[in-house]
């Protein structure tokens, strides 16, 4: 049985050999000691052991947030999520004995939830107002399924559970292999869109996210074959991160272990998925057809970001948050990481996106071999 709950205390210890910036200074200056404006952001944060720490300690309460208790099982430790927008969620939950259930989850009244476990189940209950009751910070439904007949119970924290998809909905598969560990990306609720929605990745673009659940894979992949090489194919869509301060320590275990990053031609990433892909120590684009225009393949994405006030630009380049951003594409990529971090703040807006093309690739020295 994988128990994440040890690596939240254990993993700064594997990620962070060899991450800290050539600054240890965090403080956020509004200018340099000439008082001029800054044209870029200075390659200066300390990502640190304290930093991650701080970040899993407050992300573990959303691995306990929410319980199913169904023919006779309870299940109680949330793996993945994904916020299929209009006020519905879907959560995938295991047991003590690594069993699962994804459990869909909604606020319209006049809309049931459902349990689904691929193969095997799928099952509706009503879960509407007449069903819950409150007790300090938790809600507890008590329903009935529409086809076993049996009893559900779904308990979740009131205040956590609007932030349960920032964990992500990414699998990673490690297979141990004669010269070193493939680890291959997955969506984490394919069966569910295609048994429930209809929807397969042969009729449309179906993207997972990153989160702290993706962390805390990698980290147990790293535990369970140290010293092994290691290649991470993303092999899905991978639509971005839904949390960025995570998502920069996952890229930095990927930098420090010496892996290689691969888009496989089934692959693609996006944003934060592209984070990702940049931290490998080789990075390979696989093309899913054969073109010289790599960009018309949308495989490797970018865009800008916002705090959801403010677009990127707009904010002071010695802010923090591009400070961080700076460091970690300078790490990544040496002299050319802050101009490609530049340049995908300008390639396209927070609600757009931007294809990398091979002539991009070649001014930042970004992708490093093209098959």
């Amino acid at each position: 049985m994988t128990n994440y709950k040890h690596l939240l205390l254990a993993a700064p210890l594997i990620v962070l050999a060899a991450c800290n910036s050539s600054s240890g200074n965090n403080s956020n200056s509004n200018s340099n000691r000439k008082g001029t404006i800054q044209d870029k952001p200075l390659a200066n944060y300390n990502f640190n052991d304290t930093d991650l720490a701080n970040v899993l300690a407050e992300r573990r309460p959303l691995l306990d947030s929410v319980s199913v208790s169904f023919d006779g099982t309870t299940y109680n430790r949330v793996r993945y999520a994904e916020d299929l927008g209009e006020e519905r969620l879907i959560i995938h939950l295991q047991n003590s004995s690594d069993k699962g259930l994804d459990l869909f989850v909604t606020t319209d009244e006049n809309s049931d939830c459902a349990i689904y476990r691929e193969g095997e189940l799928y099952d509706f209950f009503a879960c509407g107002d007449s069903t819950q009751s409150e007790s300090g910070k938790k809600t507890l439904i008590q329903s009935v399924t529409n086809k076993v007949k049996k009893s559900i119970e779904v308990e979740f924290n009131n205040e956590l559970i609007g932030d349960l998809s920032s964990i992500g909905s990414t699998i990673l598969t490690a297979t141990d292999n004669s010269i070193g560990v493939d680890i291959d990306t997955s969506f984490a609720f394919t069966g569910f869109y295609k048994d429930v929605f209809g929807i397969t990745s042969a009729d449309e673009r179906i993207h997972s996210t990153l989160g702290v659940s993706t962390y805390l894979e990698l980290a147990s992949i790293v535990q369970k074959y140290p010293g092994q090489k290691m290649v991470i194919k993303f092999n899905n869509n991978i639509g971005g991160s839904a949390d960025d301060d995570i998502n920069m320590y996952t890229g930095m275990m990927i930098h420090n272990q010496a892996m290689k990053t691969v888009v496989t031609p089934k692959g693609s990433v996006f944003s934060g998925g592209t984070d990702l892909f940049a931290a490998g120590q080789s990075r390979v684009l696989q093309r899913s057809k054969d073109v010289d225009n790599i960009e018309t393949n949308k495989q490797i994405g970018v865009h800008s970001w916002s705090n959801g006030n403010q677009s990127a630009k707009q904010i002071p380049y010695t802010d923090a948050s591009h400070r961080k951003q700076a460091t970690y594409f300078k790490t990544m990529l040496g002299d050319k990481g802050v101009d490609f971090y530049l340049f995908t703040l300008d390639a396209a807006p927070v609600e757009g996106e931007h294809w990398i093309t091979k002539a991009e690739s070649d001014k930042f020295k970004f992708i490093t071999s093209i098959e």
